[in-house]
């Protein structure tokens, strides 16, 4: 697909991420909740609710970077979405060579 096609094609991409970031803004909002009352409660961090929130900020990562044309490889489209770009602390506390690596993989690319 050509850059021009590619240029145009962000516009109803746009509006559509719009929505689907409307919608997950609310339930993100409700996950910050719920995750501050939970750790001064439990005194500890829900490990599903900061994994959803990682998978946020990672996919609007991914979003952010198509609609400012960084990139061609469209989130949800292209095999990108909810991929994590760094993973959430409760994943490097046990796999720290393996978040090392990654880490020193992201800081290559970028």
């Amino acid at each position: 697909m050509g850059e021009r096609v590619e240029a145009l094609l962000r516009i109803p991409l746009a509006i559509m991420y719009g929505f689907i970031f409307y919608a997950l803004g609310i339930v993100a909002g409700l996950v910050l909740v719920a995750q501050f009352f939970y750790t001064l409660i439990m005194g500890r961090r829900h490990e599903g609710m900061a994994r959803f929130a990682n998978h946020y900020a990672s996919f609007r990562y991914h979003v952010d970077r198509y609609l400012l044309f960084s990139t061609n490889e469209r989130p949800l489209f292209d095999g990108v979405g909810w991929d994590e770009v760094l993973p959430c602390d409760f994943d490097r506390k046990d796999k720290r060579k393996a978040y090392e690596e990654l880490k020193s993989e992201f800081d290559q690319v970028f």
